[in-house]
């Protein structure tokens, strides 16, 4: 539809906006928010997917307990516990543990996913079992001290500190 401006120039009127147009699109917004069933349709369509896929991928959970058991032949859940009965929540933060929210050394968040520790040694189970059983030994001078950690009870806190995604 052509119409003349008034310095003579054509221009497109635009046509008429009626209410048929916006039932053309069963998900307009307008529909969604007054029709409830089409809203429930929507929100399944986005979320069910997300809640299928996303468990599945170790990377959104907080834990992969299987994970931390593979490496090191501990048990992670109580390595969970060791690091409560050990002393280790009154200097670090360690997600999972019952008030382990000590802020004098690091924390232990992220401990997983760094390449080394202590800027000298591999991030392995080994190197970490060791640092648990005898902190001065790998690092003389250290702050942290020397709790008679057993070797069964380094293995079980590694594989803790290894499942933490």
């Amino acid at each position: 539809m052509e119409t003349k401006s008034a310095c003579g120039k054509k221009s497109l009127k635009p046509y008429p906006v009626d209410e048929q147009v916006n039932d053309f699109n069963p998900m307009s917004p307008r529909d969604v928010v007054s029709n409830p069933r089409q809203l429930e349709k929507l929100v399944a369509f986005i979320l069910l997917p997300l809640l299928l896929i996303l468990p599945a991928c170790s990377r959104f959970r907080g834990f992969d307990f299987e994970h931390g058991a593979r490496l090191t032949g501990g048990d992670p859940e109580l390595g969970r516990k060791k690091l409560g009965q050990h002393s280790c929540v009154s200097c670090h933060i360690i997600p999972g543990v019952p008030k382990a929210d000590g802020t004098i050394a690091v924390s232990l968040e992220h401990r997983s996913w760094r390449r080394t520790f202590l800027d000298r040694y591999l991030n392995t189970p080994e190197n970490l079992e060791q640092w648990l059983q005898n902190p001065p030994r790998l690092k003389p001078g250290t702050s942290m001290p020397d709790l008679s950690v057993s070797p069964q009870d380094s293995r079980d806190m590694a594989a803790y500190l290894f499942s933490i995604n």
